[in-house]
């Protein structure tokens, strides 16, 4: 890979990234109603009301509360939480771990089912096995996140009593508690990209299998399993890659209404819980976050392309 290619990448992210503080910025500021007054309260007096506006800065240009904000947010400083006093950047970093862990588990979920269906559903085409995988992604797509979830927790946790039904325990205190209580919000978070990585690897190993070098491969002789797990898979990895870096966002939404569901102390269930007591700093800080950890994600899945496949140019150059 050229490192001019690595360098403009990063630069563009930094600008998306700019563009996405500025937006998130001026949304807030653009909501209905005075963010001083939902701050103080409605029974606070004009007094009270001045002292919020002045403490949080909102009676300053929005320039300098913009340029303010973001100085800040470089290091790690994004306030303090409107309804618990405490700051932001620790309330973040005490859940966010949790989606981080919820999310991962989720993702090696969803790459085991879907990429492995996937891959045999394209060797078996119009077999069982493809009439199988078929089925499932289907299922996978269609059923929402809140009502698998439900599901989960009436059949496994209430009705067979094999896995609580909500909660969180730190993986630092007792590891198979932790697994136990992510088992299922992984399994709902996991299944609808495990269903979109599977029709993906089919549709993607299929136009691999026809190609000309395969059939070169194997008039060569090589055998079925190379064919497939070498010439077939490598060469399909790209699309899954791009559909990777694009579900993070549906990922990320999916763990708001999972988290709600299984009341687990997330970074999902943050967002939720300061919306609705309009918390704002914690608002703003958290799709920040987001915005960065989405920006991030895409950028790495663009240099891992020339990783996965060298013949990929870039720029007139061998990547």
């Amino acid at each position: 890979m050229r490192r001019g290619y690595a360098v403009n990448r990063v630069l563009q992210s930094l600008v998306t990234l700019v563009l996405v503080s500025v937006v998130v910025f001026a949304g807030l500021r653009a909501l209905p109603g005075d963010p001083a007054v939902a701050l103080a309260g409605p029974e606070a007096d004009d007094i009270a009301i001045a002292q919020i506006r002045h403490a949080y800065g909102l009676d300053r240009p929005i320039p300098v509360q913009y340029a303010t904000w973001v100085g800040r947010a470089l290091r790690g400083d994004f306030g303090d939480s409107a309804n618990t006093g405490l700051p932001v950047g620790e309330i973040i970093l005490t859940r966010l771990p949790v989606t981080l862990e919820l999310a991962v588990l989720s993702l090696l979920f969803a790459a085991l089912v879907g990429l492995t269906s996937g891959v045999l559903a394209a060797a078996r085409r119009g077999g069982l096995l493809d009439w199988l995988g078929n089925g499932l992604s289907l299922f996978g797509l269609s059923i929402p996140n809140f009502w698998l979830g439900l599901m989960c927790v009436l059949v496994f946790a209430v009705g067979l009593g094999a896995l609580p039904s909500s909660g969180y325990v730190p993986f630092t205190e007792s590891p198979l508690g932790n697994l136990e209580h992510l088992v299922l919000p992984a399994f709902v978070l996991g299944s609808g990209l495990a269903a979109v990585l599977m029709r993906q690897m089919r549709s993607s190993m299929l136009d691999s299998l026809t190609s000309d070098y395969v059939r070169t491969a194997r008039a060569k002789g090589a055998s079925e399993a190379r064919v497939v797990g070498v010439h077939g898979l490598r060469n399909s990895l790209i699309t899954v890659l791009t559909i990777l870096g694009l579900q993070l966002g549906l990922l990320i939404s999916g763990a708001v209404v999972t988290e709600q569901i299984f009341v687990l102390p997330g970074f999902g269930k943050l967002m939720v819980d300061a919306v609705f007591t309009r918390d704002y700093p914690v608002i703003q800080a958290a799709v920040l976050v987001t915005a960065t950890g989405y920006i991030v994600v895409n950028l790495l899945v663009d240099l891992l392309y020339s990783v996965v496949d060298p013949r990929i140019r870039v720029r007139g150059g061998a990547a």
